[in-house]
């Protein structure tokens, strides 16, 4: 895994396994492009092969100090320098045995440069014939690739089709990386088990690379049953692109990002050797490009471009919660308000927040959202009148939302508290088209004392509002006495009249009251108009227009109305019930 997958690994706030650490290493290396390689490696007592007639032998506990420079992702040259014990190149029959003190390797030339001395009766024939050495020093080989050099893989035997390579890391009881500083490759792809996809930028906009080092590593090769072991503490530095990062409850991913003064730590876990990982920065900034962000305790946005996250002195802890000073500005096509079991469905979303804090992925701050939503609610309206059942229109409610939110430690297991205040529109038409559904009638009624069978129609032509708390109401209604042909008699009524518009706190209903009915009849029949007026009042009196979900813990403090649409307004007030308990204790 590379720097650059460390990073992001870092940031993700979901849990999942991470790669090995021989993987882990391997990317490490590969981001190598050019730099200064520190390592230094323990070896341990043993030997192994290093081709017919030559083995390589460790005596004692010695240490192999490497410097190597870097470029374009090969090793241009190495230092080697051996101290505290011995290692051998031992020949057999008439081969020399030579204790390897040190050494200089150039890439194209191979050793320029040895020290060593002869092993036994070799010694005082190699001081004098150091030519003689000359057949063991070439039976070495030091690895040009950057992960044999971070694995602690410093010799290996002359390749040759009779002479296989030599299991160096048999002799390897672990490697310390210290102060290594290197520029990473740009356009670089990393992987990270489906988790973690991105690239180093290809082209910066400041021009510079991304930079980055290891400040303290070390790794054990395998033994046996144990899996091998890498523990990293580094640094990185620059910009990414084309990637996607994982946190709790969220995967986005981003075009760009820019990553300031990041820290990591990856270790090895010593019960399976799987990774654990944290990770800090001064400031990490991402353009989103698309997916599933959510904002703890309860906004979620199906995230797509422009949007924009950044974070200032983030802490990861290995357990994927984070904490940071959080600036986001997303959109979306869809998204919702999902808190304590309630979901509101919400399109075209709108998060900004600026400043808020987030402590171990529990938030505290302000948060403007802005969507269009979509609530269900039935229209009932009882008729006065034996012939006529109750009235059931299902309405949709559609049109803007808009909430000024304060979270305090407000966590995506719904910890914490939601306060704040709200307005959302309601669009007059489909109201209307409801209320037609709702005013229209027809029934047969006697009127006493003396006029039976009469068939009443009433068809509304205007429902709508007249002022900020009134609506008016513009009706026609006819009243018609059959006979065998035509009519005894009908009347026509052009009915005009004014409703208010209120709240009832209490059931956070919005409530259609105080109906007042002028009627303007041709060919007027006392009875038949004063029957008209109160059936009207009477049906339209406290008929529920809206009203908020039982649990959803909105109020409706004002209301008011426009050419073409209702406003409602009120408060936000959402949190669990242990807090709301810890409320109301003395």
């Amino acid at each position: 895994m590379s720097v650059g997958r460390i990073l992001i690994v870092a940031i993700l706030l979901a849990a999942a396994a991470p790669a090995p650490a021989q993987e882990l290493l391997d990317q490490l290396a590969g981001l190598v492009k050019r730099g200064k390689l520190n390592v230094e490696v323990d070896l341990q007592a043993g030997h192994v092969p290093a081709g017919p007639a030559w083995t390589l032998q460790v005596i004692g506990s010695p240490k192999a100090k490497l410097v190597a420079e870097a470029d374009e992702g090969r090793v241009d040259c190495v230092d080697v320098d051996v101290t505290g014990g011995e290692l051998l190149v031992n020949g057999r029959g008439l081969r020399p045995r030579l204790s390897i003190e040190g050494m200089r390797f150039e890439q194209g030339k191979g050793i320029t440069e040895a020290r060593f001395r002869g092993r036994g009766i070799w010694r005082p024939i190699v001081a004098i014939f150091r030519t003689l050495a000359r057949p063991a020093l070439r039976r070495l080989d030091v690895p040009t690739d950057i992960g044999s050099i971070l694995r602690g893989e410093i010799v290996s035997s002359e390749k040759s089709a009779s002479a296989p390579n030599t299991e160096f890391l048999e002799l390897v009881r672990e490697v310390h990386i210290n102060d290594t500083e290197f520029e990473a490759f740009a356009g670089y792809p990393l992987e990270l088990s489906g988790l973690v996809e991105l690239e180093t930028a290809a082209h910066s906009s400041d021009g510079k690379p991304v930079r980055a080092a290891i400040a303290k590593g070390t790794f054990r090769p395998a033994r046996r049953a144990q899996p091998a072991q890498f523990e990293v503490d580094g640094r990185i530095d620059g910009e990414i692109e084309n990637g996607a990062v994982a946190f709790v409850g969220s995967r986005c991913a981003f075009s760009r990002g820019q990553l300031k003064d990041g820290a990591f730590r990856v270790y090895s876990s010593a019960k399976d050797g799987q990774l654990e990982t944290s990770f800090s920065a001064g400031a990490l900034g991402l353009d989103l490009t698309s997916g599933q962000f959510r904002w703890p305790g309860g906004p979620k946005v199906g995230v797509e471009a422009p949007s924009r996250f950044a974070i200032r002195n983030l802490r990861v802890r290995s357990d994927g919660s984070y904490s940071g000073t959080v600036d986001a500005a997303l959109v979306g096509k869809v998204g919702s308000i999902d808190r304590a079991g309630i979901i509101v469905a919400a399109d075209d979303v709108q998060l900004h927040t600026q400043g808020a804090r987030v402590v171990d992925g529990k938030a505290t701050g302000d948060v403007k959202l802005d969507f269009q939503y979509r609530l269900n609610h039935t229209l009932v309206v009882h008729y006065p009148v034996e012939e006529l059942g109750d009235r059931r229109v299902p309405l949709l409610f559609q049109g803007s939302f808009a909430a000024d939110l304060h979270f305090e430690d407000a966590g995506s297991g719904d910890e914490g508290v939601v306060t704040g205040t709200y307005q959302f529109t309601i669009p007059w038409p489909p109201v209307e088209r409801a209320a037609f559904e709702v005013l229209r009638a027809r029934w047969r009624q006697d009127i006493a004392p003396v006029v039976h069978k009469v068939d009443f129609v009433i068809e509304p032509r205007h429902f709508g509002p007249c002022g900020r708390e009134c609506f008016l109401l513009d009706l026609v209604v006819t009243a018609q006495k059959p006979k065998a042909k035509g009519y005894l008699f009908q009347q026509i009524c052009d009915t005009q009249g004014k409703a208010d518009v209120v709240v009832d706190a209490q059931s956070r209903s919005l409530l259609l009251r105080n109906v007042r009915v002028q009627p303007r009849c041709q060919g007027i029949v006392g009875a038949i108009v004063n029957f008209i007026a109160p059936f009207v009042t009477k049906t339209y009196t406290d008929v529920t227009l809206m009203q908020m979900p039982e649990n959803l813990p909105f109020t409706i403090e004002s209301v008011g109305s426009g050419a073409d649409s209702i406003f409602i307004a009120g408060r936000v007030a959402w949190a669990t019930k242990s807090s709301q308990i810890s409320s109301k204790a003395p």
